[in-house]
């Protein structure tokens, strides 16, 4: 029986080497892939800057990059790098052209606005916030917690705001505080892309025109979804942390007993 794999992030290219590479993200952003019960360990993430890089790193300087993403978000930091990383292959003269193929959530927006140009397909949406976590510790450490999301939320909004038009900082800040969930059409008015719906002939001239979105009357309940969402992902995630920092004391715990042991045969 041949063994399904499946594809977080994917490079590929035409056979015959012509056409962009592509890049697909389509998955939570994290550093760690998922817990593997029966070898008991983390398996590699193929959503993590680490493997990014090193994806990146196989496209040679100057060639277009195709960027599409559906994801709800994942961990900041990662997507930060990510971010980078992309902006650095732009700089080394790779065209990156950004589709949003569905969501553009939390650091899944942040990533999308490393393309150099940003079209938005029909239906779909971005949303942005202030970075949260679940936390546990004493008032000191809470705090620090607090201070540390605090600089997170300003480093995201530095990154739209590189973007952004029609649109001040304060307000933005606004939106991030009240968790706002955008159309493309309205992404499109912040800057947060540059074409809305999917291209098609014009009878007239020839040239392409855009089919534009209808803003939706109500997202209250979209926006509630994603968060319980991320919520739910995040308690799993703490969960299975917990598991291997267990893992790992029982395995310091019985490597103690067995030196212990020999020490006393000996």
């Amino acid at each position: 029986m041949p063994v399904k794999h499946v594809t977080n992030y994917r490079f590929e290219q035409r056979a015959d080497g012509r056409g962009p590479h592509r890049l697909y993200v389509y998955d939570e952003v994290r550093k760690s892939g998922k817990f593997n019960w029966e070898e008991w360990k983390y398996e590699e993430s193929e959503t993590s800057a680490k493997y990014f890089r090193d994806r990146l790193d196989e496209i040679p300087d100057g060639e277009e990059i195709e960027l599409h993403v559906n994801s709800a978000g994942g961990e900041v930091g990662e997507g930060v790098a990510i971010y980078n990383l992309l902006r650095q292959k732009s700089q080394a003269g790779c065209r990156i052209v950004g589709y949003v193929d569905g969501m553009a959530y939390s650091v899944a927006m942040d990533i999308i606005m490393a393309a150099d140009e940003i079209h938005m397909g029909l239906g779909t949406s971005m949303f942005l916030h202030n970075p949260w976590a679940l936390v546990s510790g004493n008032a000191k450490e809470l705090r620090s917690q607090a201070d540390q999301l605090d600089a997170l939320a300003d480093a995201s909004r530095q990154l739209y705001m590189s973007r952004a038009k029609n649109i001040t900082d304060d307000e933005l800040a606004d939106m991030m505080d009240k968790e706002t969930m955008l159309t493309p059409d309205q992404c499109k008015q912040y800057g947060f892309c540059d074409f809305v719906g999917e291209a098609v002939p014009d009878d007239e001239d020839g040239e392409e025109t855009e089919i534009e979105t209808e803003d939706p009357d109500d997202q209250d309940d979209l926006v509630n979804q994603l968060k319980n969402e991320l919520f739910k992902q995040q308690q799993i995630n703490m969960a299975l942390q917990g598991i291997q920092q267990r893992r790992n004391t029982m395995s310091e715990t019985m490597a103690a007993a067995l030196q212990l042991a020999a020490e006393n045969r000996a």
